[in-house]
């Protein structure tokens, strides 16, 4: 589920350096070793967006479907990180939503009547209740994986917990001790 960062941001956004919130350089440099392993462009800017718009567009998008949702997630994504856009600005995303094929006037329309502000606030709601205060942050069955974690941590969690002849041959074995 989408995760609002900084709720509080003001509608321009927050400067990172202004504010203690950048990188450090080693995790800087890394994250550009990944971008340009994986092919992706990747800009870092100092804005730090107020990302409510972009999390009610995405909510539009996922009431169109999952992949007009992911089509569209992606797009916010490239538009922040790849070109380095202001995706708390409203015509930054009208343009990302024309750019997937959304109507933007439809997009437009829910960015005014508030129409996901609710579901956003109860996003916040059940991230709260389960300690989440940062992105990104995994719940994977019963256990939460708050940071970045190698890819191996996530899969081991997922392994963790797939139901195989294995694990239930151990569960009866303890119900049975």
């Amino acid at each position: 589920m989408p995760f609002e960062l900084r709720p509080d941001a003001p509608p321009g956004g927050l400067s990172a350096a202004e504010n203690g919130l950048g990188h450090s350089e080693r995790v800087e440099q890394r994250l550009h070793e990944l971008a340009e392993r994986a092919g992706h462009p990747l800009v870092l800017n100092d804005l730090v967006p107020n990302t409510h718009l972009a999390i009610a567009l995405g909510e539009f998008a996922r009431d169109q479907g999952p992949e007009m949702h992911r089509a569209a997630h992606a797009a916010i994504f490239h538009a922040y990180y790849g070109e380095g856009r202001d995706i708390g600005d409203r015509e930054v995303l009208l343009d990302v939503a024309r750019a997937v094929g959304l109507d933007a006037g439809e997009v437009g329309s829910a960015f005014d009547d508030g129409r996901y502000d609710e579901r956003i606030h109860e996003y916040a709601h059940v991230a709260m209740h389960l300690g989440i205060d940062s992105t990104p942050s995994a719940l994977i069955c019963n256990e939460l994986l708050i940071g970045s974690r190698p890819y191996g941590v996530l899969r081991e969690a997922v392994q963790g917990c797939l139901i195989t002849p294995e694990s239930i041959e151990h569960e009866h074995a303890v119900r049975d001790a």
